[in-house]
């Protein structure tokens, strides 16, 4: 028997482990019941920079910064489990990139539909929040992606992440379907790119005319940065 006095809280407690509050008072979708992300939501202008979550130390002028979470998962994670602690850390910030759950073509279905899901109420519950957000537009090969795809407004800025998807030709291969089908569907204002474009993943976007905007990844700055180290100090010598 514990000597400890006991204290009941007068307040009850409800712990929403599935974070049914992000999407409390959404329009849904028909079958999957994905939350669809009004157009007020949706940030109209062009970062100038976009950062990744994990480097965010590393920010000079977050009000000209859009924030994205291509990270680690471990990284990743503490945002996904419990959005709500994050909306005022990330209100500094010009915009907010849409989560970044990958619904890889090799996961079952319902997993890759969840991760959709996920995406999908978080970057709702941002908007939301007041947090102006662009949706990041991920599909994969599933029943459930292709009704994700009636969440978007049309006519949007959209962001979709190249990094670590496009190396491999087969992997592009797969990937010039799913921005294909995002840009018909969507038919988005413009794109923003964190990470490699490769003409050939993005030319359904060009033939529609649809801007695409380019940014290196946390990764690709540090690879410039080396090379241009490396070549100065060859030319030293």
């Amino acid at each position: 028997m514990s000597n400890f006095p006991s204290f009941k809280s007068k307040v009850p407690y409800t712990r929403d482990v599935y974070l049914a509050y992000a999407i409390e008072g959404a329009e849904r979708t028909p079958r999957y019941g994905y939350p669809i992300i009004p157009k007020e939501f949706c940030y109209q202008g062009v970062p100038a920079e976009i950062a990744q979550w994990d480097r965010r130390s590393q920010v000079s002028n977050p009000g000209h910064t859009a924030m994205s979470f291509y990270c680690k998962d471990e990284y990743l994670q503490p945002v996904l489990s419990d959005p709500k602690s994050y909306v005022e850390k990330l209100r500094k910030y010009e915009c907010v990139i849409g989560m970044d759950c990958s619904p890889f073509d090799n996961m079952p279905p319902w997993i890759a539909d969840h991760q959709i899901g996920m995406n999908l109420a978080i970057t709702y519950f941002f908007g939301k929040s007041g947090l102006k957000v662009v949706p990041n537009v991920r599909i994969g090969g599933t029943e459930g992606s292709v009704e994700s795809l009636l969440c978007y407004p049309k006519g949007i800025l959209v962001s979709i992440g190249t990094n670590g998807f496009t190396r491999s030709l087969a992997n592009r291969q797969i990937f010039t379907l799913r921005v294909s089908q995002i840009v018909n569907a969507i038919r988005p204002a413009g794109i923003l790119v964190y990470g490699p474009v490769y003409e050939e993943v993005f030319a359904t976007a060009k033939l529609a005319g649809t801007p695409v905007y380019r940014y290196d990844s946390f990764m690709q700055k540090r690879s410039r940065l080396r090379k241009q180290g490396e070549e100065a100090n060859h030319e030293r010598e």
